[in-house]
């Protein structure tokens, strides 16, 4: 697991010691920000379900501002700290051990906004259509932001219902599928980003 591109390129980071924290594949990752492209230049990130920060920081070497990390999960916030401190990203990110639900509802109360949201849960759970109809129905992204999920090729999730996104792409790497949603565009969203955080 590496930075592919931007300011870190190159660095190797930390992995997992178990299976409990399942990384984004370098692969699957380049799909991602191949087809985000520069969009995510001078960006605010929300990364749910964060993992390693892989997601976050791969962003944040591409030239996002800002970065939220968050995961309920206590090892995943100490392997988050260490791979932000070795790619010297601490000072451009927050981590917060918190559900994801529950950081959600949180925030759409603070009124923060961000321009993309990545949400890797695991495979398991049962509630990728609560958090996607969450985000889907608040005001959470910029207008045009994207969410990025990434779940189980057999999970299948829409957004047909949603108010606010619209579904733009999904891509199938064998288990694994990414779908693309964006934030349909809304004279009373906010244009600018937030630094809010």
């Amino acid at each position: 697991m590496r930075v592919i591109s931007g300011r870190c390129k190159g660095k190797v980071l930390y992995s997992p010691k178990n299976n409990s924290i399942r990384p984004t594949s370098d692969k699957i990752k380049k799909f991602i920000f191949d087809y985000i492209g520069n969009t995510i230049e001078d960006t605010v990130i929300l990364d749910i379900f964060s993992g390693t920060g892989n997601l976050s920081i791969e962003a944040l070497s591409r030239g996002a501002q800002f970065a939220v990390l968050v995961d309920n999960s206590k090892d995943a916030i100490q392997l988050i700290y260490r791979n932000l401190k070795l790619t010297k990203l601490l000072s451009q990110s927050q981590i917060i051990k918190q559900d994801a639900l529950r950081y959600l509802k949180k925030a759409v109360q603070q009124e923060k906004k961000f321009n993309f949201i990545f949400a890797d849960p695991p495979y398991f759970i049962k509630n990728y259509q609560n958090i996607m109809e969450y985000i889907g129905s608040n005001n959470i992204l910029e207008n045009g932001g994207f969410f990025i999920l990434e779940h189980s090729s057999q999970t299948k999730v829409n957004a047909h219902h949603s108010i606010l996104l619209s579904l733009e792409k999904t891509t199938s790497f064998g288990d694994t599928a990414i779908t693309f949603y964006r934030k349909k565009e809304s004279k009373f969203a906010h244009r600018n980003i937030s630094r809010n955080i």
